[in-house]
């Protein structure tokens, strides 16, 4: 297809359609376009021009997705939305809303029976940005970091609004199925939640030179297989209302 978008237009991607009810009601779908499985829709959100896609599960499809939309479209900057997983931090609560400032692969490494060592131990990183190595850890962009934490902060201040937190996401290719898991993947980290797509995407904009920007809503705690407990729909419902809010007044700041 080759860039048809225009360079002012939003990529948003989630994993799942079911993540993304509350959006896709809203958006106004012009095109659909289809790269084997993966269907894209073009359209506008308010009087935003963006690409919605939903990439599946884990991080080779949401890599694959990413790079599909990023080597066919000129967009501006590429958002992830979802739900998560909240490490057993002080003062988070499930259905608060998460903002990344960076991603962290907390697979790729050396496993041994007793330890457990980053990318550095090998010596060979992901990719190299501004003359840098990059291994585990991709930093969110920090101007798009800077104008998503003020206006989110605005948006927090408002009546039936979540609490947002912002810090580090861990991207894993299995979750946490114990509390014990969560906890050492939260003390080696220390990160806010964890995810299985999110720094597979961040790695693919770096390579783009795209900004990546990831909001979560922590639908459980990390490790808690009891689906009872979990409140995916207010959670998500929270996330894509922060991300409508952020699409509605991105122009504003």
């Amino acid at each position: 297809m080759g860039n048809d978008r225009p360079p002012g237009a939003f990529a948003l991607m989630a994993a799942l359609p079911s993540e993304g009810e509350i959006l896709l009601a809203r958006l106004q779908v012009t095109q659909t376009i289809t790269y084997g499985d993966l269907e894209i829709l073009l359209g506008t959100l308010g009087d935003k021009k963006v690409l919605v896609a939903f990439s599946g599960l884990g991080k080779i499809n949401a890599a694959a997705a990413a790079a599909a939309i990023l080597s066919s479209y000129s967009v501006s900057r590429l958002w992830m939305w979802g739900s998560a997983g909240a490490y057993d931090l002080a003062g988070i609560e499930i259905n608060d809303v998460a903002l990344a400032n960076e991603e962290i692969l907390g697979d790729e490494g050396v496993a041994t029976n007793s330890s457990w060592q980053p990318l550095d131990a090998i010596g060979i990183p992901l990719l190299n940005s501004k003359g840098k190595p990059v291994f585990n850890r991709i930093e969110v962009d920090p101007l798009e970091l800077k104008r998503s934490r003020q206006l989110l902060g605005e948006w927090e201040s408002l009546p039936a609004a979540p609490r947002i937190h912002v810090g580090p996401f861990v991207t894993v290719s299995a979750v946490s199925g114990s509390t014990a898991r969560a906890r050492i993947l939260s003390n080696r980290y220390g990160a806010l939640c964890e995810n299985m797509e999110g720094g597979a995407v961040a790695q693919v904009c770096l390579r783009y030179q795209v900004p990546f920007l990831e909001i979560r809503g922590l639908s459980n705690r990390a490790g808690d297989r009891n689906k009872k407990r979990w409140q995916l729909s207010k959670a998500l419902n929270n996330c894509q209302r922060a991300v409508l809010y952020l699409l509605e007044n991105w122009d504003k700041v």
